[in-house]
Formats: C-alpha cells, sequence, structure tokens
C-alpha cells in the first residue's frame, strides 16, 4: 500500500525551536469508522517543528504492519491520534500539531502547548476514529503509534497522509517508551533531540530512584479493582508497569509471570497479590470497602502487616492517574512525574524496614 504524494500546500514554520524536555515535572479501544466527535477548539494556524538536523533523507518509507507508506518529503502539518504518549513525544520535541485528540487534563502536560494545536478533537480513544476531523486539517504525516488495529483504519488515513505505525501489530502495553520517541524523532528530522529527550529523562527518572534507596531490591505489586470486572494484576512480567517500578529500583515479582497470559486475579488467587508492597487503585468507594472488608484479602501478608497502599483512580490529588502511565501512558513527559508520584504519594505511608 503506497500513498499518495502529500499535499504541495505547505505552510511556513514561524521560527526554528530547540528541542528541549517539558518536565513538571493506560485500558481504552480504538475504534474505527469515518464518523466521530467533531467538536473541537482551534488554536494557532500553522504547525511548529524545530529546525531539521538533516540527519534523515526524504522520501522515507514508513513501514507499518498493514503495508507501507512513503513520506514524500519532511512533514510539517503533523495529525496525531491515539494514546496520551504520542502526544507526549511531539510536546517533548517542541513539535505542535495541527491535529490531536486530548480527553484528559493530565498533569505532566503544558496548557500553553495545548492551546497552540490547532484542533484539539474532544473526541474520546474509545470512539470511532474521526477520519473527516483529520483530513479536514489537512495534514502531511499522521503519528498513530500503538493505535491502529484494524487495516481498514490504516487504509483510510493513508489516503489522507502518510502514516506512522509499528511495522508489526503488537500489544502496547509491551513496547518501552523509548522506542515510538525516538521513532518520531527519526521521522521528523529530530534524532538528535529526541536522542536528548530521552536521556534527560533516564537523567530525571534516576534522580527520583536514587532519592528512594529503601526501594531498592524489595517486592511490590500493584494492582487495580474495576467495578465491573474485578481484580487486575498489573505488574505482570515483562509489562509496562513492571517496567515502570523497575526504574525505581524495585525487583521483578516472581508471582508476575503468572499473569501474563491471563491478568484477572480471581479470589483463589488473591494470595498471589503479596510483596513487600501492595498497591491497588479504585475507581469507587463501594468497590473499595468491599474488597478491603473481605477476610481472603485482609489474609494477605501485605494487607495485614501494612505494607498495603490504596490509591484513587479517580482523585488526581492521590495520583490516580499515574495508574494510567504504567498501563498505556510511560512517555518521557509522564514518567519521571510518575514514578515522583509513585514514591511520594501512593508509598509515603508505607513502611519499609
Amino acid at each position: 500500500m503506497t500513498v499518495p504524494t502529500p499535499r504541495a500546500r505547505r505552510r511556513a514554520l514561524t521560527g526554528a525551536l530547540a528541542a528541549a524536555l517539558a518536565l513538571p515535572l493506560a485500558a481504552c479501544g480504538a475504534g474505527s469508522g469515518d464518523d466521530g466527535d467533531t467538536d473541537g477548539t482551534s488554536g494557532s494556524s500553522a504547525a511548529l517543528l524545530p529546525a531539521a538536523e538533516g540527519t534523515t533523507s526524504y522520501p522515507l518509507t514508513l513501514e507499518t504492519w498493514a503495508g507501507e507508506t512513503v513520506l514524500e518529503e519532511r512533514p510539517e502539518r503533523i495529525a496525531v491520534i491515539g494514546f496520551s504518549s504520542n502526544l507526549d513525544a511531539l510536546e517533548a520535541l517542541d513539535v505542535t500539531p495541527v491535529y490531536a485528540l486530548s480527553d484528559e487534563d493530565w498533569e505532566w502536560r503544558d496548557d500553553a502547548y495545548l492551546a497552540g494545536i490547532e484542533t484539539v478533537d474532544t473526541a474520546t480513544r474509545s470512539d470511532p476514529i474521526n477520519v473527516e476531523g483529520i483530513a479536514a486539517s489537512d495534514p502531511d504525516l499522521i503519528i498513530a503509534l500503538n493505535f491502529l488495529w484494524e487495516e481498514a483504519d490504516v487504509e483510510r488515513l493513508s489516503a489522507i497522509a502518510p502514516v506512522l505505525e509499528n511495522p508489526e501489530l503488537v500489544d502496547g502495553t509491551q513496547i518501552d517508551w523509548r522506542e515510538p520517541q525516538l521513532r518520531i524523532g527519526e521521522v521528523l528530522d529530530l534524532t538528535a533531540a529526541a536522542e536528548t529527550v530521552v536521556e534527560e529523562a533516564d537523567e530525571a527518572i534516576a534522580a527520583v530512584a536514587e532519592a528512594h534507596p529503601e526501594f531498592a531490591g524489595r517486592t511490590i505489586t500493584i494492582a487495580t479493582d474495576y467495578p465491573e470486572t474485578g481484580m487486575d494484576y498489573y505488574t505482570v512480567a515483562g509489562g509496562t508497569a513492571e517496567q515502570v517500578v523497575a526504574n525505581l529500583g524495585f525487583a521483578p515479582h516472581p508471582a508476575a509471570q503468572e499473569f501474563t497470559e491471563e491478568t484477572h486475579v480471581s479470589d483463589e488467587l488473591l494470595g498471589r497479590l503479596d510483596g513487600d508492597v501492595l498497591v491497588v487503585g479504585y475507581f469507587d468507594d463501594a468497590t473499595r470497602e468491599a474488597r478491603e472488608s473481605s477476610p481472603l484479602f485482609q489474609a494477605i501478608p501485605a494487607v495485614a502487616e501494612g505494607r498495603y497502599a490504596a490509591v484513587d483512580g479517580e482523585d488526581p490529588a492521590a495520583g490516580g492517574n499515574a495508574i494510567w502511565v504504567m498501563r498505556r501512558g510511560a512517555s518521557a513527559l509522564s514518567l519521571p512525574w510518575a514514578l515522583k508520584t509513585i514514591a511520594d504519594v501512593w508509598l509515603a505511608d508505607v513502611a519499609l524496614e
């Protein structure tokens, strides 16, 4: 599958911006179709990219799991869809898209950056892809990493502009956050800037770990108790959540291997939630009260011995959005914030002797 040459029309850049990491410092499924929530807000009239580094050659073939698309020249008008980490990767590079989804007010985001986006679509990730809205933004590249699961969606979007997706269809929760950041940097001729973003994020992450040596070598189990489906094991072996807590020095938990195929934790398996630390996220008081009153849950050693922390997933002040970072939202911007939240908010009252 080859995409036609992108639109000849280009808008001049408003100036070269230095690539820098902005540090204040999930699960949802993608829909498909031509209709969506078209309610959006308009910001600036032109996309902003830093000056090209001159290391990426165009035309550039973009291999996706559904076929190839060709980027004839360096893009200037970028549409971004999918999970929050895709927009994070652009923000970290000081690249402003002309179209983006933004259904959450994440703590690590810069409001001024969001205000500069030409069209912010208020549709959510679970809504059908707004093909018409994306086309109306006249992009010359569509970034949709870790998001498209239907070949028809890739074809619809590729009729508008080249699409950046994974070369293979894989579970996005198993992809290291550095990979999409570096891929986006290469495609935009910002390879060195992307490498700097990764280096600075790694330094910020390491600084959080250094401030908490008590976590080194300990085990932590993180789960989420959903009102509809029950307990879900988050820190599965090889998953994003396990990688996140490893950045704090936590060692892999042996029981994590048991949940790689099925993350649901039945009552019979509640005892496998034990660890030096147990964290459970809840999304309503009734679910938490029911779980914490259960004798089976109370019998878990980490709970019985006070090494348990409950997190309100709906309360930003409690760091609830760090649950999302561990599921699908890991990025150079979100991870330093999430790790500091886990260490200083979630585990603030958990005694590790």
